[in-house]
């Protein structure tokens, strides 16, 4: 299942940086709402916008991390920050949250391809414009 969620240009930054710099296998989407419609296994995807364009998406577990203590974002997605795979950065609706896509944005491949120089070929984003 892809899901796509509007990330701010740092915070984005940032889970780049965790997966190229850091090696971290994994990282984190907070939420407050659960999505029900995940996979097992990493054969979801994070589709992620910035800055009003689409720019690439992350593997994303089948798992959700739930935390009953943050009461204003209790669930959390969890994806792998090494396999960022960039995207044609296509115009984005502005929408808040998350949800779910019927079909891929951006000119992504219907199906994601795990092959590791794929997604170690281009993690990085454009500079921010602001």
């Amino acid at each position: 299942m892809d899901l796509a969620v509007v990330m701010p240009h740092d915070v984005l930054a940032d889970k780049l940086e965790d997966g190229r710099v850091h090696g971290r296998a994994v990282a984190t989407w907070n939420t407050r709402r659960l999505p029900t419609r995940l996979t097992p296994g990493w054969t979801n995807r994070l589709f992620v916008a910035s800055q009003g364009r689409w720019r690439g998406y992350f593997p994303l577990s089948g798992d959700v991390f739930w935390n009953p203590k943050d009461q204003a974002a209790p669930y959390a997605l969890i994806v792998d920050p090494r396999r960022w795979t960039p995207v044609a950065a296509a115009p984005c609706p502005s929408f808040r949250g998350w949800r779910y896509l019927e079909s891929p944005p951006g000119g992504a491949p219907e199906v994601a391809k795990p092959d590791g120089d794929t997604a170690r070929a281009g993690r990085s984003i454009p500079p921010s414009t602001s």
